[in-house]
């Protein structure tokens, strides 16, 4: 169905978007309309009119399609990013290290 709203926003048929839209372009738009959802901004807008009247509900609970917008996903994009520091402290490798053999382990 994605591909439908897609498409209506777009103002593109379907079928034309189908033949005519490479594939990793197509996911990058579903991408960009994941992390800013269609219409989110008549929801905000909304959300802040009931507010202004005396609703106390947060806007995510009002509006899921809020929550991408103020609670955006962290995102790791390199796997050597990730801090291996923690796991070097952890009681797991604490136990591999005390294996057989578990002083010849590679250590990043």
């Amino acid at each position: 169905m994605a591909i439908y709203e897609l498409a209506f926003h777009l103002k593109l048929p379907v079928y034309k978007l189908a033949e005519e839209m490479p594939y990793e372009e197509l996911l990058g738009w579903m991408s960009y309309f994941e992390s800013r959802p269609i219409e989110w901004r008549h929801d905000d807008r909304t959300a802040k009119l009931l507010q202004a009247q005396g609703v106390k509900e947060k806007a995510i609970n009002i509006f899921p399609s809020l929550k991408a917008i103020y609670y955006p996903p962290v995102r790791v994009k390199h796997a050597d990013m990730i801090d291996t520091n923690n796991l070097k402290k952890s009681f797991i490798f604490t136990k591999m290290l005390s294996a057989k053999n578990g002083d010849k382990l590679d250590i990043w």
